[in-house]
């Protein structure tokens, strides 16, 4: 067959032409097309052919151009690896050859590309001629080829593909020709470059267009849960998925997990409940972390098989791999291949899911959900060009191309590299959001809500104060404000430690809860006060209940630290709309109701009323007078007498503080005492005392009195002071009293705040002979343990056990341990408060060394006390025991 070639002009211009066309086109299968149908055209050939290889070796017949009905089409054509070895494609990459092979003359000719010349645009005569492989020479011949042409194409240094030229008959090519198409071999790699720009551009484009949307999902206005339903929606159609799955874990303000799902799923309702699913997504947590400076979307899918199926094989990582984790996939027989999964793969069977990305919601090991696409299992034709069996291809040569078609079903579909990198890409952005949202949630919620109780603070409480009173407003209802302190905590605070007054708190806040009805709002104020709001009151007798179960419920033990405490509280109360309409008045209102409850004796309620607001300033003005009183000499100290109870004498006083105010009178010690502790003002006021006491002690020494013990009380403030040791010592110098006579006396409550402070510094007392007794006794928290290391010579039991002891068994037996508890460490034992005669013999009978109490006398001044002892008086006979008027000289 005789062809005429075009002369160099014609070919300039052909070449010109064929790489404008191929340039002009953007789509790949356009420009592989044009590119075969130009050159078949330009060589006249009877087909030119461009063949694309597969991953696996296997190749097609991508695009093809046929003269006539010469040589029959290959087009879509499989072929399979062994058809085009391995080393035969390296040989093409290494030389960049092309191979012309004469079929009638068994012979192959090679050029190859000039190695000094960087350039690679010209041929050199570097001519190698072999004979060629009787397998190949069949298999051309079985095609129905005697004279081929093969130019490899290249992309990114790796053999893409093909450029075959074919013939019927044998066929001579010119070098010129030959050049023109390998140049045009050359373009066709360039365009194949530009194509692959350009897919991965769109690729771009389309990732960005869905993270926009996404983000402006995220953050659009609408409610959460149809937001996050769309996200998921959008993210199943970016991945080309036919459903999937949005699992958020509950946040610490939330009280379930939520689950949003999309298209297909699998035929198990409670996905994210069931063990083996908990099991694959923490194996898929832990193997993503097994990569060694591997990203998982470079990983093919066998690797990314073999890193699931395996993953106690996989390396160690680095820090940079273990801060997120990546999508995994996985299919379904590779779920049925660990007997780990075999009842969650059973779930998926029974769907037509094959295939599943997982998406952990995860950064630095915070974990907050999971991300799920699934896709459906597909079939698949292959139209193979003669059928593929898999034997030896050179000692069975082709016998030949006729197609045969293989059909694949219920395959699993593949995720690609920018597949991984999506849903990676919208997992994050997913993480992101919930954690900006729970990030937000939290502040609102630590910005309204105590954090040691997990009340609502007085922010929200007053915003739901506003609320309840607008309800009320329109539903003509009360609403009911309420102020609660609890009693004495400051003595637990300060005696226990604040952890076991925090939890004291926190066990409180669970008792009033209970207590509330539907609608009630509890809030930490701050300290130990709580508030309450009481909605839908319909007259104020409804408050008087409520009241009462709330200070019932605080009546129970606490059991704190294995011990058993008793708390109170104080209770006051501000109806709306009679005690105001507004937050700002019902909170004051109610404020100074529980003050109110408080000077009334504690553990009771008050509610609010006009005289309140008077009361407290007169409270005020007594704050006031209490600064003056100290340097205006108000104060004076009453003696109360403490007998023997053996032979009925007197052998001490305790010093008992008043205040003769010069417009109000006499002011019992319950009103000014606390207000003094409040103010910090009794510390002075107790250094006073002491002084004015010693002082006494002198006069009536002078009037011819036998010296005689005085008991002074130390408050709590007084006791924490660094130089009280150093100040009772001057005390003493300066009145000139022997320290045998001075009784120093403090309560149970002061002497357990710091139990080696208050050890050393009684020990620095008692070294100089002053006396210790441990007043109120039984009313602390003291141990045994701590009691006995105390330097103690007397144990005051509290009037509040002696004034029911003949009548409560409990008392009773408080009394009787006391005193034995004294006996037992050798100290004595004074009862105070006794007021009747049974008490007497009681505690006679008990053994109790001491006692005091308006059975004997109540306080005195200064010079009846000095009356009554110049009379020598005793209380003689237990019969005989009369009050004070009827004393008996002894």
């Amino acid at each position: 067959m005789k062809i005429v070639a075009p002369d160099t002009s014609d070919r300039e211009n052909l070449l010109h032409t064929i790489t404008s066309r191929i340039r002009q086109s953007l789509e790949l299968p356009e420009i592989l097309d044009t590119a075969t149908l130009e050159i078949q055209k330009f060589l006249r050939a009877d087909r030119v052919k461009i063949y694309q290889f597969s991953e696996d070796g296997s190749g097609a017949v991508v695009a093809e151009s046929i003269q006539g009905d010469r040589l029959p089409s290959l087009l879509h054509l499989h072929f399979p690896a062994a058809d085009i070895p391995s080393e035969a494609r390296q040989h093409f990459i290494q030389r960049r050859q092309r191979v012309i092979v004469d079929v009638a003359a068994q012979l192959k000719t090679t050029h190859g590309i000039s190695d000094s010349d960087p350039t690679h645009h010209r041929l050199r005569p570097d001519v190698r001629y072999n004979t060629v492989d009787p397998c190949h020479l069949e298999y051309l011949k079985t095609m129905g080829v005697q004279s081929s042409v093969v130019f490899p194409i290249l992309h990114q240094e790796k053999l893409w593909g093909l450029l075959a030229i074919h013939n019927r008959d044998s066929r001579h090519f010119s070098d010129s020709d030959l050049q023109i198409v390998h140049l045009l071999a050359d373009q066709i790699s360039i365009a194949i470059a530009q194509a692959s720009l350009l897919v991965e551009a769109r690729h771009h484009a389309f990732q960005e267009q869905t993270l926009n949307q996404i983000s402006q999902l995220l953050h659009c206005p609408l409610p959460l849960g149809r937001v996050y339903q769309l996200v998921l929606e959008a993210a199943v159609k970016a991945l080309e998925g036919v459903g999937g799955r949005l699992y958020i874990t509950p946040a610490s303000t939330e009280a379930t997990a939520q689950i949003y799902v999309d298209g297909v799923q699998p035929d198990l309702e409670n996905l994210e409940l069931h063990d083996q699913w908990e099991t694959l997504i923490n194996r898929v947590r832990v193997s993503s972390q097994k990569q060694d400076n591997l990203n998982r979307a470079t990983l093919t899918w066998q690797q990314q098989s073999q890193v699931f199926l395996h993953p106690d094989n996989a390396q160690s990582t680095t820090p940079e791999n273990i801060t997120r984790v990546h999508p995994h996939f996985f299919t379904l027989e590779m779920l049925e291949a660990n007997p780990q999964y075999q009842k969650l793969a059973a779930m998926f069977r029974q769907s037509s899911i094959r295939s599943i990305l997982l998406i952990p919601l995860e950064f630095q090991g915070t974990f907050v959900g999971c991300l799920t696409i699934f896709r459906n299992g597909y079939d698949l034709e292959v139209r193979w060009a003669g059928k593929h069996i898999a034997d030896a291809r050179h000692a069975h040569p082709r016998r030949s191309f006729e197609e045969w078609l293989e059909v694949r079903q219920d395959l699993a579909p593949a995720w690609s590299p920018e597949d991984l990198w999506l849903a990676q890409s919208i997992g994050m952005h997913v993480y992101m959001a919930l954690m900006q949202r729970r990030v937000e949630s939290m502040m609102r919620y630590q910005a309204s809500h105590d954090p040691l109780t997990a009340l609502p603070n007085r922010v929200l409480f007053a915003e739901q104060v506003a609320l309840a009173l607008a309800d009320a407003y329109y539903c003509d209802e009360m609403v009911g404000v309420a102020f609660l302190d609890l009693d004495r905590f400051k003595t637990i605070n300060d005696t226990l430690g604040h952890t076991i007054g925090d939890e004291l708190l926190r066990q409180v806040a669970v008792r009033l809860h209970k207590c509330l009805r539907e609608g009630d709002s509890l809030a930490r104020w701050g300290g130990d006060e709580f508030t309450l709001l009481l909605p839908h009151l319909k007259s104020a007798e409804d408050i008087g209940p409520i009241a009462k179960q709330l200070l019932a419920a605080l009546s129970e033990p606490f059991f704190l630290d294995a011990q058993e405490f008793y708390i109170t509280a104080s209770l006051g109360l501000a109806l709306s709309p009679y005690d105001g309409e507004d937050v700002g008045t019902l909170l004051k209102h109610a404020d100074a109701a529980m003050h109110q409850a408080k000077r009334q004796g504690k553990n009771t309620f008050q509610l609010y009323f006009e005289e309140i607001n008077s009361r407290a300033l007169e409270y005020l003005a007594l704050e006031r007078d209490l600064h003056r009183a100290l340097e205006r000499q108000e104060f004076v100290l009453h003696y109360q007498p403490q007998v023997n109870l053996r032979t009925y004498e007197v052998v001490g006083v305790e010093a008992l503080l008043r205040w003769n105010h010069p417009q109000l009178g006499q002011i019992a010690p319950g009103q000014f005492i606390p207000l003094a502790e409040e103010t910090e003002l009794i510390c002075p006021i107790g250094e006073w005392v002491l002084r004015e006491a010693c002082y006494q002690q002198r006069r009536w020494q002078r009037l011819g009195l036998p010296p005689i013990h005085i008991a002074v009380n130390l408050s709590a403030n007084q006791f924490k002071q660094p130089d009280l040791v150093h100040q009772i010592l001057l005390i003493l110098e300066e009145t000139g009293i022997d320290p045998n006579y001075l009784e120093i006396e403090i309560t149970e409550s002061a002497a357990m705040q710091n139990v080696e402070s208050t050890i050393m510094t009684l020990n620095q007392l008692r070294d100089v002979g002053i006396q210790i007794a441990m007043d109120d006794f039984g009313t602390g928290y003291s141990s045994l343990n701590a009691i006995k290391h105390f330097p103690l010579n007397t144990l005051k039991i509290d009037q509040s056990f002696v004034r029911e002891v003949c009548q409560d068994p409990n008392d009773a037996a408080i009394a009787r341990t006391v005193i034995a508890l004294g006996q037992g460490l050798g100290l004595q034992t004074l009862a105070e408060g006794v007021e009747c005669k049974d008490q007497l013999r009681f505690l006679r009978m008990l053994g109790c060394d001491r006692a005091q109490g308006h059975l004997f006398s109540k306080s005195m001044s200064p010079s009846e006390f000095a009356t009554l002892m110049l009379n020598r008086v005793s209380f003689f006979s237990c019969q005989s025991i009369q009050p004070h008027k009827q004393f008996r000289s002894g």
